[in-house]
């Protein structure tokens, strides 16, 4: 529920990190559920299994309030114009 801001990895965003079922997940749990409907969510998550690893995760839920899958991911950048090559990485963790 962070903007993409979060990923430039700025200090002031890790205050916000949660455990894939933390506050965040919980409310969009409850508005799935209330509405019948499957909300994919991106949240900045703190992996407490992990050492605390911070995360830019992808939370699916579906309309019976379940959390039915989540992926943490990071982000490639590519040159238009060239191969599909990635020429950086950009490192989501904190």
């Amino acid at each position: 529920m962070m903007p993409f801001a979060f990923c430039t990895c700025e200090k002031r965003w890790c205050e916000f990190a949660e455990p894939v079922n933390g506050e965040s997940t919980q409310f969009l749990q409850e508005f799935a559920l209330k509405y019948n409907m499957v909300i994919i969510s991106s949240i900045l998550e703190r992996d407490i299994n992990h050492g605390g690893t911070l995360w830019n995760t992808a939370v699916i839920i579906g309309n019976h309030g379940n959390i039915i899958d989540s992926l943490e991911y990071c982000y490639f950048l590519f040159k238009l114009g060239t191969s599909m090559e990635p020429v950086a990485f950009v490192d989501c963790n904190c």
